[in-house]
């Protein structure tokens, strides 16, 4: 029976079957109809102006929010501290310290506040290293640091060398603590 059905399909195909017939690009254009782009105007020079103002009120409003914002990120590391200095914190409370810290390291740069992002990096440096209940006068030191850089505001010259000195000092204790 095999044999019977493969010799079926060794047979030639037909003429007809072989040549291939075009069929014809069909017409949609009854159906689908391509409007002609539209270019806007250009600008003139006191719209342009407008735009800028506008631009800038924007930029203006939304670095209020930025201050807004660092500071309820700093009341989150504040909060999970107070959680991890109690005697009976976990290492998941060193880690929910290290998750704040870290949330601030990467939105403060964006912020303004280069020297609060210093600090918190400083910060899940020393607490990538650290088991619950060691390191405290250190940690606090730098969730201090950071809360006295927020509340200088941002990039100004006198809080960004003080922030500087600060970065500094405790980059220097927390490599000496873990270097020992």
């Amino acid at each position: 029976m095999l044999a019977k059905l493969f010799s079926k399909a060794k047979l030639p195909v037909s003429a007809s079957r072989r040549t291939s017939q075009e069929l014809p690009t069909p017409d949609i254009s009854r159906v689908i109809k391509t409007a002609a782009p539209v270019y806007p105007a250009a600008l003139t020079e006191d719209e342009t102006e407008s735009l800028a103002v506008e631009a800038e009120r924007a930029v203006d409003n939304l670095s209020e929010q930025f201050e807004i914002w660092m500071r309820r990120d700093l009341e989150s590391l504040r909060a999970t501290w107070g959680e991890a200095q109690k005697a009976e914190a976990t290492a998941e409370d060193y880690r929910r310290v290290y998750t704040a810290a870290h949330n601030i390291t990467g939105a403060a740069p964006s912020y303004g506040f280069p020297a609060v992002a210093r600090l918190s990096r400083s910060l899940c440096l020393l607490l990538s290293q650290t088991r619950p209940g060691e390191n405290a006068p250190l940690i606090n030191l730098h969730v201090e640091a950071c809360r006295a850089a927020i509340a200088a505001g941002p990039e100004g010259d006198a809080s960004h060398s003080v922030a500087d000195a600060v970065c500094d000092a405790l980059e220097r204790r927390v490599a000496a603590r873990l270097s020992a």
